[in-house]
């Protein structure tokens, strides 16, 4: 079977590669209606695209520079920003013979809630309803590329075909062959991402409006950012939607497996945000002469690693010296500086069985150019591969069946500045098999776990039809099982509050409100903490509750309740909280689980604090674009997470270490913060940007990737 990796990720378009017209989003301090007909009246060369009055008061505008520049300047224009685009990996549909739809069965038996009449909304690239496990459930939705009524996926004859959506909404509401978790609820699909899987900020706000104007009751946003902020634009509109009642579901992200890699829209502190769990998994080993394991780490598209016999291993110092032919082989090369998708047909052109490609420390593997593989292809270290070369020549690959681990690529937390946990919960996000275009694929990633998620919330929905978002989110999150790999036990910024249990979420006689205890960053010296949580017994027997003290751990003295009984259908506030004293507790994030047993149940819940300082990104969400109305400038724009007193950038040519000061800037505010630059001021070329960070006498440092086109 080949495995498709699903992983949304948004980058920024270089608008300099655009054509001189541009789209920015206007926001306004009156009606935006009004707003408009006053634009087509005074700025006829100016289009607008969106009129956004339901989660905020903007618009989007396209039009040439100069004319939007005129109409910046209108005194009812309080803010302008130019467009992001997002996009989602080129997939090809898997028809292979070895995948069946009943692989694809995600509803159990004996259910009694289906989802039915429940309207789930999916933002995403459109959806095949006439693909046959999908026609009972399709119900609508609307299309914000082609502004039509036909949200369908894009088709070859179109540009690029899609089919992320197509996917997701099987794993929802699939009803035929393959069952989604909740075969019977209204699927609608909103198409905010174009041919090829792109689209830009402005569609995918659009199509939240239209979601939530068109009165769905879950949302599911399989799509993120590396932007890790509460106060991201796109963060703040999903807020606002669940505050006008809406149930949003959103990825977490597949940066993983590093901390603080969440980002926006799963920032949100309102919306339900679900990272990715393996629950079965057959892995790939390749191994050393000396037995060493090495494992294999595919290239997003590749053919799946199935080697069944020992193979030749050829090591050539480049492309150049490869042979003619490596038919029967597996190639071991450096990638260097060239692009996967040349090394990749090189490799195609001369026969390789399979490839392994390693790197020097700085080639991010998150950072995969999405190209497709014909033959197997994975990702080594420079270390491993050193293993690899000491060998006799050959390569012997050896099978590991994984169950129950959480999935590398899954974005960790918590979110910098706000210290919320995120994510909320685990789903199964790998060998996820569901509908696409003219068939079935396996695809993984936390786009998939998401759905999975906003399936069970339609059941609940169904169960609870009064239940607010907020009580929805309490249900699931107070039924979850807290994951453990083996012995070891994860951290909330890894599993949230644990492991979606649906047969739980549904039956559970309690629920725990505010269960995420986030007691925020401690500065120096004792502080107190605490946090309310409410406790609610639905059962119509007593609930006695009792307290187990956690682990004592120096600096930390907890402060917990006394044990008692609530009695039946009651409810009862608890205040849950500690004295902390920075100067004798480890500095850094500081996490784990108070437990608590509810009529003998035990349930986990996960706590959060900052001591001091932490290894969090000061700076997150680095973009660099055309200049505002400006041809001879650039603009690097970057999301602050908190107050910098002294702010240094210098440019750094990775390959002769040459420096290049950018700027230096004092008392920098959290937020976006913008400088501009001149082009022919600038260097060309793949850069590093150190930015040297003074705060309260102490200096920190934090690099970035940059690349500066030729003009």
């Amino acid at each position: 079977m080949r495995l498709i990796f699903a992983i949304i990720l948004i980058i920024m378009t270089p608008i300099y590669l655009q054509a001189e017209e541009m789209t920015f989003i206007m926001e306004v301090d009156q009606d935006p209606h009004e707003t408009k007909e006053y634009i087509e009246k005074y700025y006829p060369l100016v289009e607008v695209e969106y009129v956004y009055d339901t989660l905020m008061q903007a618009l989007a505008v396209t039009g040439k520079q100069r004319h939007i520049k005129s109409l910046h300047e209108e005194e009812f224009v309080s803010k302008v920003s130019p467009v992001q685009t997002y996009s989602v990996p080129q997939t090809k549909a898997n028809t292979n013979e070895d995948l069946h739809p009943e692989m694809a069965r995600y509803h159990p038996k004996n259910l009694p809630f289906t989802g039915k009449g429940v309207q789930v909304g999916v933002i995403d690239t459109g959806i095949d309803h006439e693909h046959p496990d999908l026609e009972k459930s399709y119900h609508g939705g609307f299309d914000l590329v082609d502004f039509d009524k036909d949200p369908m996926e894009t088709t070859p004859e179109q540009g690029m075909p899609t089919l992320h959506g197509t996917h997701v909404s099987g794993i929802i509401a699939g009803n035929g062959t393959m069952q989604g978790v909740a075969p019977e609820a209204d699927l609608y699909a909103y198409r905010a991402l174009g041919p090829g899987g792109t689209g830009t900020t402005a569609q995918i706000i659009a199509a939240l409006e239209q979601a939530v104007n068109d009165d769905m009751e879950i949302i599911n946003m399989s799509l993120g950012s590396e932007t890790n902020s509460p106060d991201d634009p796109m963060t703040r509109a999903v807020n606002k939607a669940v505050e006008l009642g809406k149930i949003v579901v959103v990825a977490n992200g597949n940066s993983g497996p590093e901390d603080w890699t969440v980002g926006s829209p799963a920032t949100s502190e309102k919306a339900i945000s679900v990272g990715a769990a393996i629950t079965k998994q057959k892995l790939a080993q390749v191994y050393t002469q000396k037995e060493q394991v090495v494992p294999i780490r595919q290239l997003p598209l590749s053919e799946k690693w199935n080697l069944k016999r020992d193979q030749p291993l050829v090591i050539p110092n480049s492309l150049d010296t490869l042979e003619q032919t490596i038919h029967d082989r597996v190639v071991l090369i450096k990638k260097g500086d060239t692009p996967y998708y040349e090394l990749i047909q090189q490799l195609d052109e001369k026969g390789a069985t399979a490839a392994l490609i390693y790197n020097g420390p700085e080639d991010d593997p998150n950072e995969w150019e999405w190209v497709e593989a014909p033959f197997p292809t994975a990702y080594i270290t420079e270390e491993e591969a050193e293993l690899l070369m000491q060998g006799d020549g050959w390569l012997k690959t050896n099978y590991q069946t994984i169950r129950n681990a959480l999935a590398p690529f899954s974005s960790r937390g918590p979110v910098a500045s706000s210290w919320t946990i995120k994510p909320d919960l685990i789903a199964p996000g790998v060998e996820i098999v569901s509908t696409v275009p003219e068939g079935y694929a396996s695809l993984q990633g936390t786009s998939m776990a998401s759905p999975y998620v906003a399936g069970v919330t339609a059941l609940l929905k169904q169960a609870y039809p009064h239940d607010t978002p907020e009580q929805i989110k309490a249900r699931l999150l107070s039924s979850t099982d807290l994951f453990k790999m083996g012995e070891e036990e994860l951290s909330p910024s890894e599993q949230g509050t644990g492991f979606i249990n649906m047969n739980k979420a549904l039956t559970q006689s309690y629920i725990i409100d505010h269960n995420r205890l986030n007691f925020g960053k401690i500065e120096k010296g004792l502080k107190k903490v605490d946090q309310t949580i409410t406790i609610k017994n639905l059962s119509r027997k007593p609930l006695d509750i009792k307290w187990n003290i956690p682990k004592r751990e120096n600096g930390i003295v907890w402060d917990l309740p006394l044990n008692s009984t609530i009695g039946p259908n009651e409810k009862r506030r608890f205040k849950v909280g500690a004295q902390i004293n920075s100067r004798r507790t480890e500095k850094g994030t500081r996490e784990g689980y108070i437990e608590v047993s509810l009529n003998q149940q035990q349930k986990h819940l996960p706590y959060l604090f900052i001591n001091e300082t932490s290894d969090y990104p000061r700076i997150t969400g680095m973009e660099l674009d055309m200049a505002p109305f400006q041809t001879e400038h650039l603009t690097l724009r970057f999301y602050v997470n908190e107050p910098i007193e002294k702010l240094t950038a210098t440019l750094i040519d990775p390959k002769d270490l040459h420096a290049q000061p950018l700027f230096t800037q004092e008392n920098v505010s959290k937020g976006v913060f913008e400088k501009e630059f001149k082009i022919s001021d600038l260097p060309e070329g793949e850069y590093k940007v150190v930015f040297e960070m003074t705060q309260d006498d102490e200096t920190l440092y934090e690099e970035k990737e940059i690349y500066l086109p030729e003009f």
